[in-house]
């Protein structure tokens, strides 16, 4: 799963794009209760880290990342902050939605 692919593709002067404006990411729905993740010294600077230690994959780090609110994950991780960590479940459900799995 790419994290462009969520983004609608849109044919601007004869040239597809993809529409950044509308994100559906926004309302990304959790109807599985989430778990929380407490990011540690080895952590910092490394998303990929926490989507592997949360998920088994480095592939949601930037899922992680969107719906925490981190813009820069190489300042905006501090250890002890908490993050949310959304189920597989509602990740897959939202990717199968918008036809990206």
């Amino acid at each position: 799963m790419n994290r462009t692919d969520f983004f609608a593709k849109v044919t601007v002067d004869g040239v597809e794009e993809r529409d950044f404006l509308q994100n559906p990411m926004a309302t990304f729905p959790m109807k599985y209760e989430p778990l929380y993740y407490r990011v540690n010294s080895a952590d910092i600077m490394r998303p990929w880290i926490i989507s592997l230690k949360c998920y088994g994959l480095v592939d949601f780090w930037w899922l992680l990342m969107f719906l925490n609110n981190i813009d820069n994950p190489f300042t905006d991780i501090v250890e002890g902050m908490i993050l949310t960590v959304p189920n597989r479940i509602d990740i897959i459900d939202f990717a199968k939605r918008f036809r990206v799995v």
